[in-house]
């Protein structure tokens, strides 16, 4: 089942540079904190160290890590369903204000309903287009995990997908500060600010599918592969829309509305959650005068190579927690399936 149609009626620049033209102390530290991630991999959870116990018999350190586990190729695909589940449930969310079909979301574990988000007002035809588009594929990749998994497959979560103040869009879209916010994160308040919630999610999506990609057997490694490239295909369909609405604002906006910069420091976010490494970026950026640059595919910044997300690494991001918890943010009771424990990602 798919939203049908009529239902829904050039350079490349360095960190360093996009510091400059921005200009802000606040993203001047984000950026400072961009160029430092690029450190080793998080190590996932199973080939992570048991902690050492003291006299006391508790693990050293102020907290333990996830629990070691040994997955297997269902166990690595159900987690990248989880993922699907999120993302597809806030697009559909979002064009109709409805929810995945009910066929699509059984299986083992705890199945769990959507909470929050609502149906958003789209103005331009083109971007409405481009999340239909997008809604279809992720469905399509939900229906094919599903298949590929048979009996096998994992439930859809209680998810919450609740815009403004205390919801987990808010929660991963702005960096610890201390200046208490004014304003709070609502991505159902308009079309562009549905297409940043949607980038934020769609990067968890795609960097956690190729990650796995790697990890599954030899049998599964063309499959997988294939999923993941349909991810970062529709990635980079969501991120140039959002890239095109960019372009069309205002030049005389306030700094803090730009949709350029606003990508950037949402991207910050999420790469503070995730761990050390550099796992993020904005759409692109705009000089203050008629000079505009994409960075529109998800990609390292030398060898364009798409980047990966560990699970622990994801959850950080989806549970809009940098300690290791079990759930959290948009999974409210956690994911289902073995892995499901987020990395120690904030020091």
């Amino acid at each position: 089942m798919t939203i049908s149609d009529k239902e829904l009626g050039a350079f490349d620049a360095t960190r360093r540079q996009m510091i400059r033209w921005f200009g802000t102390a606040s993203v001047m530290a984000g950026g400072l904190a961009l160029l430092e991630g690029c450190k080793d991999d998080v190590v996932g959870s199973e080939n992570a160290p048991t902690p050492t116990p003291t006299s006391t018999g508790t693990a050293t350190g102020s907290q333990s890590g996830p629990p070691a586990y040994t997955a297997t190729d269902n166990d690595r695909l159900n987690f990248v369903l989880q993922v699907h589940y999120l993302y597809g449930a806030y697009l559909v969310r979002g064009l109709n204000g409805g929810t995945l079909p009910a066929t699509l979301t059984t299986g083992t574990g705890t199945a769990g309903s959507v909470s929050g988000g609502q149906a958003v007002t789209f103005t331009d035809p083109m971007t409405q287009a481009a999340v239909n588009e997008i809604a279809n594929a992720v469905i399509g990749r939900i229906g094919f995990l599903r298949r590929t998994l048979g009996s096998a497959a994992t439930a859809q979560p209680a998810i919450n997908i609740a815009g403004g103040q205390n919801g987990p869009f808010d929660a991963i879209a702005r960096v610890p500060s201390t200046t208490a916010p004014t304003t709070y994160f609502n991505p159902y308040a308009s079309q562009d600010e549905f297409l940043l919630g949607a980038v934020a999610l769609s990067s968890v999506a795609t960097t956690t599918a190729k990650d796995q990609g790697y990890q599954v057997g030899t049998s599964m490694a063309g499959p997988v592969a294939a999923l993941a490239a349909g991810a970062g295909a529709s990635d980079g369909v969501i991120r140039n829309a959002l890239y095109q609405r960019s372009i069309l604002q205002k030049r005389s906006l306030p700094e803090t509305e730009i949709l350029f910069e606003r990508s950037w420091r949402m991207a910050e976010a999420r790469n503070r959650l995730d761990g050390p490494r550099d796992l993020d970026h904005g759409i692109g950026w705009f000089d203050g005068s008629e000079n505009f640059g994409s960075r529109i595919v998800l990609r390292d910044g030398s060898n364009w190579i798409a980047l990966g997300r560990t699970p622990e690494e994801a959850l950080g991001i989806l549970y809009a927690n940098g300690a290791s918890v079990a759930s959290g943010g948009f999974f409210p009771n956690g994911v289902n399936g073995l892995i499901k424990t987020s990395g120690i990602n904030v020091g």
